[in-house]
């Protein structure tokens, strides 16, 4: 893989925003509206995250399913594509206030909403927020109100001997297992930004403009396999084949003020 996609790859790293104040934009003649109940949650915003080890992918889905489940104004990318963040938090003190927690999430690309890479002419597709799956009270009272849809979920990770393997429980059943096989030595580090995006009752759609810099590891024989029960919402976004692209990176991120779409 050339250093160039390595850094494209990066962008995908970052997760969601979370805010303080609405932000109106889009719609000419709007102004800053600073809204002190944003969000119910006692914990304050914005928040970091630090040294987070990800396992990130993208697949080819349903496109009738992703039309479906986007909501008015967002439109599919159209490449198809699910992108699928897996991850633990395991010390506190990588965050400035969320403590240690476990997070999966699946978010469709779409079209129209690219943001940037630092020192490139490339650009990423935004995410919508679809299956957000943590494993922390704190972080779901933070998250829930502000448009991402939270749920209570365990994700587990170990690296031995060179395989990658992850998990997402609900339950304590078994939803999502992936696995591939990573290498050690830390590199194709960059920066860049990314916009991701929910929906918040009352309010529409709004977006999350994450700011975020890390580095990747080499990465083969990708898998993910969905082993949710049959009926469950999650198997809607199961893959139509294997990964378009993986990666085992280690990101820092920060969580900032959201912005209502007009």
């Amino acid at each position: 893989m050339s250093a160039r996609r390595f850094l494209v790859f990066l962008t995908v790293l970052v997760f969601f925003a979370v805010p303080l104040t609405i932000v109106h934009s889009g719609c000419s003649g709007s102004s800053d509206a600073p809204d002190a109940t944003a969000s119910s949650s006692s914990l304050p915003g914005p928040q970091l995250v630090t040294g987070a080890w990800m396992f990130i992918a993208a697949y080819k889905a349903d496109p009738e399913v992703l039309k479906s489940m986007l909501p008015a104004g967002l439109k599919p990318h159209p490449n198809n594509h699910v992108v699928i963040n897996m991850y633990t938090v395991p010390d506190k003190n990588q965050t400035s206030g969320f403590g240690a927690y476990t997070l999966t999430y699946l978010t469709i690309e779409l079209d129209g909403h690219d943001s940037y890479v630092m020192d490139s002419d490339i650009t990423y597709p935004g995410r919508y927020f679809v299956h957000y799956y943590n494993s922390s009270p704190k972080m779901r009272e933070f998250t829930k109100p502000v448009g991402i849809p939270a749920q209570e979920g365990m994700t587990t990770t170990v690296v031995e001997n060179g395989v990658l393997k992850t998990k997402l429980e609900i339950g304590g059943q078994s939803m999502i297992e992936a696995t591939a096989q990573v290498g050690s030595e830390l590199g194709g580090f960059g920066g860049g930004h990314l916009n991701y995006f929910g929906l918040i009752e009352g309010k529409g759609v709004v977006k999350y403009p994450i700011p975020w810099n890390g580095g990747t590891v080499s990465m083969a024989n990708p898998k993910i396999t969905f082993t949710a029960p049959e009926g469950h919402s999650i198997n809607k976004l199961k893959p139509l084949g294997d990964p378009v692209w993986a990666i085992w990176t280690k990101g820092s991120f920060v969580y900032p003020q959201y912005q209502v779409v007009n």
